[in-house]
C-alpha cells in the first residue's frame, strides 16, 4: 500500500515516458519497499514494548528513535540494493559506484523517515487498542463479582428472616430448614464459571424452590420445562436465583396456595425464560422486591449491553419475568 502511494509522485517525474515508465516505477516501488513489509511485524512488535504515556513516554522515544536512526538506514538501502540489482538484471546496467549509492540511501534515507514513524504509530495504536479492551474487561470482571457478591448476602438475609419466625412455630421444621439452607450455600458457593448450562441452573433453582417450601404458609405447586436446545444453553451464572428467590419472597410467601413455574424455550438464534408465579391480593410491592431485578438487568447489560432483556408482566393473574438473551449452547465458541 505504501509502494502504491508513492509511484504517483515518483512516476510524475518521468511521465514523458508513458506507461511503460509507469509499470516500471511501481516495480521500483514494490522491490524498494519490500524490505519495510518484511520488518513491520518486527517494528511493530518492537513499538509495543516502547509504549508512550503512563511516565514512560522519554524513555520510549529515545528507544524508538534509537532504534530507527540504525533501523531505517539500513532498510533504506537493502531497498535500494534491490532496485540496483533488478536494473542490472533486467537492464542490463551497471551498478553504480559505493559513494554514489551510499549519497543516494542517505539522502533517501530521510525520505523513509515517515515511513518508520507511520509504522511507529500504528503500533502504538494497536497497543493502545489491546490495553483499552483489556481495561475494559477487567472493570466488566470487576462489576460482575460486585454483582455476584450482592447475590449471596441477600439470599442468606431473606431466608434467615423466614426460618428465624418459622423458628417459633415449629422448631424441627427451623431445624430442617436451615440443614437445607447450609446445603443451597454450598451448592451456590460451588459455583465458579461464569456461565451454567440451563440445565444446572435450573437445578440451583429448585434446590431455593425445595428450601422455600419448607418456610411457604401453604403448598407450593412448581414446573419446569425446557425445550432441548434451551435446556442445553449457556447463560450467566446464578441469573435465575435472584428472580425465582424474588417469586417466593415477595409473592408466594404472602399467599396461601401458590403456584411456580420456569418455561425456557429458543427460537431464531434466541433463548427465552419465561418465570410466572401466583400473584397476592394485596399488590402493592414488598420491601426490597425490585433489587433482584435491577441486579438481573445490571448483569445482562454488562455481559451483552442491549442484546439481552428482561421484561415484566401480568398475564392471568400471574406475575411474569421474561429474560431474552442470545442463544448460545456449549457446543459454540463464545458466548
Amino acid at each position: 500500500m505504501v509502494a502504491l502511494a508513492y509511484t504517483p509522485a515518483v512516476w510524475l517525474l518521468n511521465a514523458s515516458a508513458g506507461w511503460r515508465t509507469l509499470l516500471a516505477t511501481i516495480g521500483a516501488m514494490i522491490l524498494f519497499f519490500l524490505p519495510w513489509a518484511l520488518v513491520t511485524p518486527a517494528v511493530l512488535r518492537a513499538s509495543a514494548r516502547q509504549p508512550l504515556g503512563a511516565g514512560r513516554t522519554l524513555r520510549s522515544l529515545i528507544g524508538i528513535g534509537g532504534m530507527g536512526v540504525i533501523l531505517v538506514p539500513v532498510v533504506t538501502a537493502l531497498g535500494l540494493m534491490l532496485n540496483e540489482v533488478a536494473a542490472w538484471l533486467i537492464e542490463g546496467r551497471r551498478f553504480p559506484p559505493l559513494a554514489q549509492l551510499t549519497q543516494g540511501g542517505t539522502i533517501t534515507s530521510f525520505f523513509s523517515v515517515p515511513v518508520y514513524v507511520a509504522v511507529i504509530g500504528v503500533g502504538q495504536a494497536l497497543l493502545w487498542i489491546r490495553q483499552a479492551s483489556e481495561r475494559e474487561r477487567l472493570r466488566a470482571d470487576a462489576r460482575l463479582d460486585a454483582l455476584r457478591a450482592q447475590i449471596n448476602p441477600h439470599f442468606l438475609f431473606n431466608a434467615l428472616t423466614a426460618i428465624g419466625e418459622l423458628a417459633h412455630n415449629d422448631a424441627g421444621v427451623a431445624q430442617a430448614a436451615i440443614a437445607r439452607l447450609a446445603a443451597v450455600l454450598r451448592a451456590t458457593l460451588a459455583v465458579k464459571r461464569p456461565e451454567l448450562m440451563l440445565a444446572e441452573e435450573i437445578a440451583i433453582a429448585k434446590d431455593h424452590v425445595e428450601l422455600y417450601r419448607l418456610l411457604l404458609p401453604g403448598p407450593l405447586d412448581f414446573q419446569v420445562t425446557a425445550s432441548p436446545a434451551a435446556w442445553n444453553a449457556r447463560v450467566p451464572a446464578l441469573i435465575l436465583q435472584p428472580l425465582v428467590e424474588n417469586a417466593l419472597v415477595h409473592a408466594l410467601a404472602r399467599i396461601a396456595k401458590g403456584r411456580l413455574s420456569i418455561a425456557a424455550e429458543d427460537r431464531d438464534g434466541r433463548l427465552s425464560v419465561h418465570i410466572r408465579n401466583s400473584m397476592p391480593d394485596n399488590v402493592a410491592p414488598s420491601r426490597g422486591a425490585g433489587s433482584g431485578f435491577a441486579n438481573v438487568r445490571e448483569r445482562l447489560a454488562t455481559l451483552y449491553g442491549t442484546d439481552a432483556t428482561l421484561a415484566t408482566d401480568v398475564q392471568g393473574g400471574q406475575f411474569m419475568v421474561t429474560v431474552d438473551l442470545p442463544l448460545s449452547t456449549t457446543g459454540d465458541a463464545t458466548a
